[in-house]
């Protein structure tokens, strides 16, 4: 896969702080509450004082009782306070990255900072929220109000889904076409599992040429709609490990990253190029929600939710360990990302190809002024880190959109090799018709031939019949008293030449009607030759198409014999797979 460097380092990390408003807890606590935070957004300052009323009344770190007060500044690229919008934070800090993934850029969104400080609140918001109406896994009773602007509470990964398709959508242009896939993971007490398929845990890390760090054996899912991943989030989210500590009702207890991946194939001119160049980019999105750093004295974790917190801390450690080495001005031959599999998967998203963006919250109370004056030291060590983000186009025809891309050019060729050898059923009802038409008027026809030869042969014997008496009318005529009469006498030849006449005047009408029957009866039969002619030829396209037809029948079954067979076949391998995954994992366990 190759690369297009962007050489504004610089821009490719970014650090953000959020303020959290004050808790219930800390404002309804024995102690008077104290804030300890002031952000200064239009001069990006965050000023963190054991006596903030001291500081902004000008008295500089001593305070009116002659008591030195820590107070520290920092600056960051975006600071906001306890009343920025999620809107807000989302359209200037993390937007532009999110977007870049459709460009084929790699981009990162990671929530850090200690527990109950609002990291899940800003990557997700309100789960009600990103769903609007058709909230999956929500009762209609657990929905907003009509008129409730609970939408405005999204968080970064449903405001970055929404762009994301929005975007896609509004690209109408028919050399364009995209491919959506996600994942989630969660890496619990350094152990990393699919969220998605719960039943592939213990999963490895590996790393590839081509493909950078990726987890191996992590499933990822086509989608085609927001819904489509709000469905997967709302799955993983039911399987993330969360407990109740003193800190936080509803603490997250792993860290979990939401992975889209965004393929992206378009057809461009090139000068000079008589064709068309196709050109494949590979965008992946990030979205990390980091366990929250907590002090075991202040949550008064025990049993279970201590190691969970030892394993939070060491990794959340080994993560400030890589930050370290990375912003050393002499820089380090070695960066420890292996000493964790957070850092490790995170690798790209740290000193790597990727647009990174770290929002660090913190809490505003004075009594977690330790806790948040150790992410933002962490965060202001994080923004000197430079990340070389890079267009990644793929070149070497391993990307999923481009075996999509073969697959359907075969199954269209092999659709039209077929088509030239099959008849639309609807044409073959058409001829069939035909022939039973052209049958019925055969028939007809000869039947009403039949019909017109017997009445000619009935014609012909009655004219011979009346000649016949004609014959012996004339001898039998007898004259007065008996005689004959005379043949050659005016009165016999009269009445013989009226008789004849009268005889030939029928003759003749018989003869006409015999000829009009004839000639019709000759039509008949050349009509009935032109329809043999056609019904033989319809006969041999019949015999044809009905070869073909089953040619075609006898290639489609065995086609889906073909496929059923190799879907048993993957059922098989799947199964074998997952059974022998469960004995390593048992193995392993004991």
């Amino acid at each position: 896969m190759t690369a297009t460097t962007n050489d504004r380092q610089n821009e490719n990390f970014k650090v953000v702080i959020r303020v959290r408003p004050p808790l219930e807890r800390e404002v309804a606590s024995g102690k008077r509450y104290q804030h300890a935070v002031h952000v200064d957004e239009r001069h990006r300052t965050c000023t963190i004082s054991e006596n903030l009323e001291a500081w902004r009344g000008g008295s500089g770190p001593v305070g009116a009782d002659g008591v030195l007060y820590n107070t520290h500044q920092f600056t960051f690229d975006h600071v906001y306070d306890q009343d920025a919008s999620q809107e807000s934070v989302y359209e200037r800090s993390a937007k532009d990255a999110v977007l870049s993934t459709l460009a084929g850029y790699n981009a990162a969104m990671l929530a850090y900072g200690q527990t109950g400080t609002g990291k899940t609140f800003t990557m997700e918001g309100d789960p009600r929220a990103r769903h609007g109406n058709s909230a999956i896994g929500i009762l209609p009773g657990d929905l907003p109000p009509v008129g409730d602007d609970r939408g405005a509470e999204r968080g970064i990964i449903p405001r970055a889904i929404e762009d994301i398709f929005n975007r896609i959508k509004a690209d109408t242009s028919t050399r364009s076409k995209y491919l959506v896939r996600a994942s989630y993971v969660q890496i619990y007490n350094e152990v990393i599992s699919d969220l998605l398929k719960p039943e592939r845990v213990n999963l490895h890390i590996r790393e590839d040429k081509k493909r950078g760090v990726f987890v191996e054996g992590l499933s990822e899912w086509v989608v085609r709609t927001p819904d489509e991943i709000y469905g997967l989030m709302d799955r993983g989210a039911s399987q993330r490990t969360t407990g109740a500590t003193r800190m936080n009702e509803l603490s997250s207890r792993s860290h979990a990253v939401f992975i889209i991946i965004v393929e992206n194939s378009k057809l461009t001119e090139e000068a000079g190029a008589t064709e068309l160049r196709q050109s494949f980019k590979v965008g992946k999105l990030n979205l990390v929600d980091l366990a929250g750093s907590e002090r075991v004295r202040l949550s008064g974790a025990t049993g279970t939710r201590l190691e969970e917190s030892k394993k939070i801390n060491q990794s959340l450690s080994a993560l400030g360990n890589v930050i370290k080495a990375l912003t050393e001005p002499k820089g380090r031959p070695h960066i420890p990302y292996r000493d964790s599999k957070l850092t490790r998967i995170l690798e790209d998203s740290l000193g790597g190809n990727c647009k990174t963006t770290m929002m660090a919250m913190i809490s505003p109370a004075l009594e977690s002024f330790t806790e948040s004056l150790s992410t933002l030291k962490f965060a202001n060590r994080a923004k000197h880190i430079k990340n070389t983000a890079r267009i990644n186009e793929d070149l070497d025809q391993k990307s999923l959109l481009r075996k999509y891309e073969r697959e359907l050019k075969r199954l269209r060729q092999e659709l039209d090799e077929r088509t030239k050898n099959l008849v639309d059923k609807r044409a073959l009802l058409q001829i069939e018709e035909q022939r039973r038409k052209a049958e019925a008027d055969k028939m007809r026809a000869i039947t009403e031939l039949e019909q017109r030869s017997k009445e000619f042969l009935k014609e012909k014997k009655e004219r011979s019949e009346l000649e016949q008496r004609i014959n012996e009318m004339q001898s039998q005529l007898l004259g007065g008293g008996g005689v004959a009469p005379d043949r050659n006498s005016d009165e016999f030849k009269a009445v013989l030449r009226e008789e004849q006449e009268r005889v030939k005047a029928e003759y003749e009408g018989k003869i006409r009607e015999l000829e009009a029957d004839r000639q019709e009866a000759e039509e008949g039969r050349a009509q009935v030759g032109r329809y043999k002619a056609v019904l033989l030829k319809q006969r041999d396209i019949m015999i044809a198409l009905t070869a073909r037809l089953n040619e075609r029948d006898e290639t489609i079954i065995r086609m889906q014999e073909e496929l059923k067979a190799y879907d048993s076949e993957y059922r098989r391998v799947e199964d074998a797979l997952d059974a022998k995954t469960a004995e390593l994992i048992a193995l392993r366990r004991a």
